[in-house]
This record gives structure tokens, sequence and C-alpha cells, in this order.
């Protein structure tokens, strides 16, 4: 892949889905703000974004509770090197359609996009260095879940979203990072679905229009990331929750609480209480929870809720919930609870 070289850009970000596969939890928050190893999903994205210092600007395609993604990063990010700038998507019309609201922010220039309700890793700097167009992808083994890219000699040559079983034999799902050399030149090919109003399951596909840049000439060429996390659904947000706390526990943490036991790695946030507890392996105890007389284990237990004479595994609880008993594989929010 020859290099060329990118000194700053913008990145656009997508988060105005409503997280459906996530309820209860997001009945409360927008999914990119479910807590995921002590902090939204959300930011673990932006923060790898700002640490890389190759972004100077990020636009943030709100529609769902967007005022809450609002509330959240002017709060956390007041002083950064970044300028966040947010767009409303007032229908869900697709991923293409999404992006194309950030047309007025993006001029002729090279633009990142990255999905946010999705943790990556990856190298930016050899992203952005290549000389054309490339699309991130990891190979998987249920091709009907994702966008697919097929590929000959370096190059895309076609994509396909969410192929039924039989239809491609590529396992290159297409991994929700995108770095375009030609911003507007993904905006016309946008504008092209939209005017003709061509859909694939009835929505503006950002594939579609990827295609339409490939077959008017625009060369694409493939980028195979590190590792991709969808926090999308309960078990690979919970997966993803495991991950991240083994690769960035803090092994000099300390648990100034009595009667407890820590069985690493967890993470504690700040302003907690827990009394005769097990906490851990797996878990996420977020700012100003409660636990008490309780096992927390593989779980993500959200900003100010109260665990009490339970035992939780594989289970997600919802910011401020109140909970008691037995849950393993459960969502609880809002209310409700959500077996997976």
């Amino acid at each position: 892949m020859a290099l060329t070289t990118v000194e700053i850009m913008k990145a656009i970000i997508p988060v105005a889905g409503i997280g459906t596969r996530l309820q209860p939890l997001t009945n409360i928050v927008p999914k990119v703000l479910v807590n995921v190893a002590g902090k939204p999903m959300l930011f673990h994205l932006i923060d790898e974004l700002i640490k890389n210092k190759k972004i100077d600007t990020i636009i943030l395609i709100i529609g769902y509770l967007g005022d809450k993604v609002i509330e959240f990063i002017e709060a956390e990010y007041k002083e950064n090197p970044v300028k966040f700038e947010f767009v409303e998507q007032k229908k869900m019309l697709g991923l293409g359609h999404a992006i194309y609201h950030a047309a007025d922010h993006v001029a002729d220039e090279p633009v990142l996009i990255i999905l946010g309700d999705t943790i990556f890793e990856f190298d930016l700097n050899a992203l952005i260095s290549s000389e054309h167009s490339a699309i991130g992808f990891k190979d998987v083994e249920d091709t009907t879940r994702f966008g697919i890219i097929e590929s000959t000699n370096g190059f895309i040559t076609r994509m396909i979203e969410k192929p039924a079983p039989g239809v491609t034999k590529s396992k290159s799902a297409i991994a929700g990072l995108y770095f375009i050399k030609n911003g507007s030149a993904l905006f016309t090919a946008i504008e092209h679905l939209m005017d003709n109003n061509i859909k694939t399951k009835d929505e503006y596909q950002l594939t579609d229009a990827l295609m339409k840049m490939v077959s008017d000439g625009e060369k694409m060429v493939p980028f195979e990331i590190e590792n991709w996390f969808d926090c999308g659904k309960p078990e690979t947000l919970i997966n993803t929750n495991t991950y991240i706390l083994a690769r960035d526990w803090n092994f000099d943490q300390d648990y100034p609480f009595e009667g407890c036991t820590f069985i690493e790695p967890v993470y504690i946030g700040e302003g907690c209480h827990i009394e005769n507890s097990t906490i851990g392996p797996n878990a996420t105890v977020a700012d100003g929870a409660s636990v008490k007389n309780s096992i927390v284990r593989n779980a993500l237990v959200s900003e100010k809720a109260e665990i009490t004479d339970a035992e939780l595994d594989g289970t997600a609880v919802g910011i401020g919930e109140k909970v008691t008993g037995i849950h393993g594989n459960e969502v609880i929010a809002d209310g409700k609870k959500l077996t997976y």
C-alpha cells in the first residue's frame, strides 16, 4: 500500500441510532453512552483520536437522545485540542443518509468516518497514509450480519450489505471504519442515491455510495484492523467490557472497602460504596454505584445503580437502577429486564 501524508483531518462519527438491541439500557441514554470498562463506549473512541493528534475536528451526527450526547461531550471534553460539531439527523434513513448531514462541514479534503458504537484497535497513522481511500475490515464467520468486501489485486471491487448465505465467498466484514480521500466526492455519491431514491433494505446505505464512487473510477483498498469490538448487543457489550478491563487494568489499583473481595480485572469508579461483597472478575462498577452483600462478576454496573443482596453474572445494569436477587445473562434498566 503506497503511502502519502495527511497532517490534520476531520472525523465523522454517526451516533444517532436508537440502540434497539441494547434496550432497556438505551431507554435512558443512547447506546454510545453506555458504560464500558469505566467510561461511555464513545469516549474510548474519542480518546484514541485525541491521543493520536491527527484529528482537529470531530463531527457527531446526533439523533435519538442527542441532547444527552452533547451534555456528556461538553462535560468531559471542556479542555482539549479538538473541536466538536453536532449535526442532527431527524429521520433515520440509513448510514449514508446520516453521513450526508456532515456535507456542509467537510470540503474537498480527506475525512475519517468511524461508527460510534464500536471500539477498535488499529494503526490510524497507517490507515490515513494510504494512497487511496481505505475501508477497514475484519474476517468473520457469519457474513450475513455485516457489509462484506470483495477485492481483486488489492483493490475493492464489490461491497455487499448483509448478503444472504452463498452470495459471496468473502469473509471480509466492513468494520465501521472508513478513510475517504475526497470527502466531497463521497457526498456527491450519497446525493446521487437520494436524488434517485436508490435504497438497499429500504435505507440509503453508505456501502452503495462507496460502490458508486468505485464505479466512477475511485480506487479503494481494504485495510485489515487489529481488533474490532461491536458493542451493539448485550453479549458483545459484556465481552468488550471483559477485554478492555484485561487490557487496561491498573495493577496498582487500590480498593478502600472493608469486608470485600476483589478478583481482578475490575474497574471501580469514583464515589462508589461497596460493602460485604465480591467484585470480579471482569466487572465494572461505575461512578457513584452502590454494591451491598452481593457478588458481581462478568458484569457492568452503571452509574448510581444500587445492587443489594444480589448475584450478577453476565449482567448489564442501567443508570440508577435498583437490583436484588440472582441475575444471569440479563439487561436490567428503566424498571425492565431482558434476558439474552
